[in-house]
C-alpha cells in the first residue's frame, strides 16, 4: 500500500491569493489468493414488484445465479424478495449447495408495488445475523421502481443507511431501467459505503452484477479515510469528488469506502489560499491517511501522516503549466460537477442554462494545457450533451437524467472508466434503435364497430379492443406499457414502460397493475389488486380505453 499526494502547482506567487488544487492519492497492492480472500456475507434484496416483469426479471434471474456460482464455501447468502410484502426465499446460509440456491432462484415470480426500505431493512437484519469483522458484511439491493411503500422519505432513509454502516453493515444500490429515484440510490450506496449501479436495460444486469462480484471477491482494505489538516494559509477547502465527510473544527476526513486490489484511488481537493507575503517554504496542510489492510480473516489498522508544504516566489517565477496528472483529474470532474449544475437547471426547465453549463467546461477542457484521448472523449460527450440539452423537454427524459446523473457520480466517486463504458453503451443503444424500424401494433383482424359489448360474467375474453384496433390476447403474459418488450405496446402520454399486465391462470385471464406511476382503472376505480377478466369488461390505461371482448 502507497500514499502520497500531487499538487497542480507546487510553486506560488506573493501578493495575490490563489486557487490550489491538491490530489491525494492511495495506490493498493495485489489481491490475495482465493483461499486466503475475506469471506462474504451478502444479503441479495430483489425487488419483484409489476414493473419488473419480463426481461428485467429474466435478467435478474441470470445475474443472481451467476453471482451463486461464484460464491465459496466460507460465503454466507441470503435472498430477500419485496413488492408491497417483504419475504426472505432464502434464510442465511453458508453456500453448499449451490444447485439448490439456484433452483430457488427460478421460482421469483413478479406482482405488487415497491416497499424498497423494508426489503432492504430484511436484507440488513439477515447480515447483521452473520455479522463478522473478518467478513465484508454487504446487502446489495436492486430495484426499477420509486418506494411507494414503507419509508419513503430519502432523508431518512440516507440515515437508515448511514446508521447500519456505522454497525458493520454497508449497501450497494443498483437501479434498473428509467423509473427509479436515481438521487435516492446513489445517496443510499454513498452513505452506506458500497457502490452505485446505473443498470439501463435488462441485458446489461449480468455485467453488472459480475463487475460488483469482482470488486467484492478482490477487497484488500476497507474503511480508507483521507483527513486534511488545513494550516492557518488555508481559508477554505472543497473536494471536487463526493466522497462522504466529516468535518471536525476545521479538520475534514473523506470516507473512500473499500480498496481492491491494484486500484489507485484519489482525493482531489481546492484550496483557497490568500495573499502571502513572505518568500520561501511555507507549510499550508497535512494530510492523514487511514485504513484496515485485510489479509485473509485478518485485519490490521494503518495510519500515516505527511506535510503539505509550497514554495513562495516573487512574481514572475511562476511555472507556466501544471502539473499533468492532477490538471486531468481537475478537468474530469468539473466536468462531472457540470452536469449535476445542468441537470439541476434542465429540472427547472431552463434548458439553455443546462447546455451553457456544459459548453463552458467543454470550452475549458479544449483550452487545458494537457490535451489526450481521454479528455477529447470528455469534451466531445459534453457537447453532444450540451446540444441535446438545448432541445429542451423533447430529449430530456428520464433515461437521459439518469445517463448524465450517473456519469456525474461515477467520476465523482473515482469511477471515471464506468463512465465511459456507460457512454459506450450508450452509442451502441442508440445505433441500435436507429437501426431498428419503431415497434407497432398490428390489428388481427378489423375492430368490430365502436357498440357497447355486453358484459358476460364468467365468459374469458381472448382480445382488446382500443381504437380501430383489435389486439389478440397472448396464451400466456400479455404485457402492456410504453417499453418494447411489451407484447401490446402501448406509446401514449402517460403510460408507464410495464404499465399492467394479463396472465392465464387455467382458463383464467388474470389483469393486475404493475405499479404504474397513473394506475389502472376498472369500471371507474383505481386497481389495487389482481383482477379476473370477463368479456364486457372496460380499463382504462390512462386515458385509453381498452374493452376485452371475443372477435
Amino acid at each position: 500500500m502507497r500514499a502520497d499526494f500531487s499538487l497542480d502547482y507546487d510553486v506560488l506567487t506573493v501578493e495575490r491569493p490563489q486557487k490550489l488544487y491538491l490530489m491525494a492519492r492511495f495506490a493498493s497492492a495485489g489481491a490475495a489468493g482465493e483461499k486466503t480472500r475475506r469471506p462474504l456475507n451478502l444479503s441479495l434484496v430483489l425487488d419483484r414488484s409489476g414493473s419488473m416483469a419480463g426481461a428485467k426479471i429474466d435478467y435478474t434471474r441470470q445475474a443472481a445465479q451467476f453471482l451463486v456460482q461464484h460464491l465459496g464455501a466460507q460465503d454466507v447468502f441470503s435472498v430477500v424478495l419485496y413488492n408491497d410484502k417483504v419475504e426472505t426465499l432464502l434464510q442465511p446460509e453458508i453456500v453448499t449447495h449451490k444447485d439448490t440456491l439456484i433452483q430457488r432462484l427460478e421460482q421469483i415470480r413478479v406482482h405488487g408495488t415497491t416497499n424498497l426500505s423494508g426489503g432492504w431493512l430484511e436484507g440488513c437484519r439477515h447480515v447483521a445475523a452473520s455479522l463478522k469483522a473478518a467478513a465484508l458484511n454487504r446487502v446489495i439491493i436492486i430495484s426499477d421502481g420509486l418506494a411507494n411503500r414503507g419509508v419513503t422519505d430519502t432523508g431518512q432513509l440516507v440515515r437508515m443507511v448511514q446508521q447500519k454502516r456505522e454497525e458493520g453493515v454497508t449497501t450497494t444500490t443498483m437501479g434498473l431501467g428509467d423509473e427509479f429515484n436515481e438521487d435516492l440510490m446513489m445517496a443510499m450506496a454513498n452513505a452506506g459505503g458500497g457502490a452505485y449501479y446505473f443498470i439501463e436495460s435488462p441485458e446489461v444486469t449480468p455485467h453488472i452484477f459480475q463487475e460488483e462480484l469482482k470488486g467484492l471477491l478482490n477487497v484488500v482494505g476497507q474503511n480508507l479515510a483521507i483527513s486534511i489538516l488545513p494550516g492557518e494559509d488555508v481559508l477554505r477547502v472543497n473536494q471536487l469528488n463526493a466522497y462522504a465527510f466529516q468535518a471536525a473544527g476545521r479538520n475534514i476526513t473523506y470516507h473512500l469506502g473499500d480498496i481492491f486490489s491494484d486500484e489507485i484511488k484519489t482525493l482531489v481537493l481546492e484550496l483557497d489560499i490568500p495573499a502571502l507575503q513572505r518568500l520561501g517554504e511555507c507549510h499550508i496542510a497535512r494530510l492523514r491517511f487511514e485504513y484496515d489492510e485485510i489479509t485473509g480473516d485478518r485485519s490490521t489498522h494503518h495510519q500515516s501522516e505527511m506535510p503539505v508544504t509550497i514554495n513562495i516566489r516573487p512574481p514572475g517565477a511562476l511555472p507556466t503549466t501544471a502539473q499533468p496528472e492532477v490538471e486531468q483529474s481537475v478537468l474530469l470532474l468539473k466536468a462531472a460537477q457540470a452536469r449535476k449544475r445542468a441537470i439541476a437547471a434542465a429540472d427547472r426547465g431552463d434548458y439553455q442554462a443546462a447546455s451553457q453549463v456544459l459548453d463552458e467546461v467543454a470550452g475549458a477542457i479544449a483550452a487545458a494545457s494537457v490535451q489526450n484521448a481521454r479528455l477529447n472523449e470528455e469534451r466531445a460527450a459534453l457537447r453532444e450533451q450540451s446540444l441535446r440539452l438545448a432541445q429542451g423537454k423533447e430529449v430530456y427524459d428520464e433515461y437521459t437524467r439518469k445517463t448524465m446523473s450517473t456519469q456525474s457520480f461515477y467520476t465523482m466517486t473515482g469511477r471515471h472508466e464506468d463512465t465511459m463504458l456507460l457512454r459506450l453503451r450508450e452509442q451502441q443503444r442508440r445505433q441500435t434503435l436507429a437501426d431498428e424500424p419503431s415497434p407497432v401494433i398490428t390489428p388481427a383482424a378489423p375492430a368490430a364497430p365502436a357498440a357497447p359489448v355486453e358484459l358476460r360474467p364468467g365468459v374469458t375474453p381472448t382480445h382488446i379492443e382500443w381504437k380501430d384496433q383489435l389486439i389478440a390476447l397472448q396464451p400466456v403474459l400479455t404485457r402492456i406499457g410504453r417499453a418494447p418488450q411489451n407484447e401490446f405496446v402501448l406509446n401514449e402520454r402517460g403510460v408507464s414502460r410495464f404499465h399492467c399486465q394479463i396472465r392465464r391462470e387455467g382458463d383464467k385471464l388474470i389483469l393486475e397493475d404493475l405499479g404504474s406511476t397513473n394506475g389502472t382503472t376498472l369500471r371507474g376505480d383505481r386497481l389495487t389488486g389482481p383482477h379476473v377478466l370477463s368479456v364486457g369488461d372496460v380499463v382504462y390505461v390512462c386515458d385509453e380505453k381498452l374493452v376485452f371482448r371475443l372477435p
